[in-house]
């Protein structure tokens, strides 16, 4: 089983189902069954299964995903990516990794 790191701030969004991509930088993941685990104190574990792949260019990135990650916009999601990723290259690639809850 796959296991997806996130941090804490995420939690009552995927639970509330607002957040339900997540995009990753060099983090290798596949379809099917995982596991999220929210960095809080104590860790809270979350049964999912990932539904999508895509790869896009940073530059890339639509307010569409931003709205998916319940983010205002393109520029909002791509700050916040900066943030967990420092030293992202612009010319990243990306993960667009959509899921649902169990």
């Amino acid at each position: 089983m796959q296991l997806v790191s996130f941090d804490p701030r995420y939690l009552d969004w995927v639970r509330a189902g607002t957040k339900t991509r997540t995009t990753r930088y060099s983090e290798p993941l596949e379809l099917g069954p995982a596991t999220f685990r929210f960095e809080s104190d104590p860790p809270v574990f979350l049964d999912s299964v990932i539904t999508g792949i895509r790869e896009v260019a940073l530059d890339d990135l639509e307010d569409e995903d931003a709205a998916a990650e319940n983010f205002a916009d393109a520029g909002a999601l791509k700050d916040v990516l900066r943030h967990h990723y420092p030293g992202l290259p612009q010319d990243a690639a990306v993960a667009v990794v959509s899921f649902d809850l169990i």
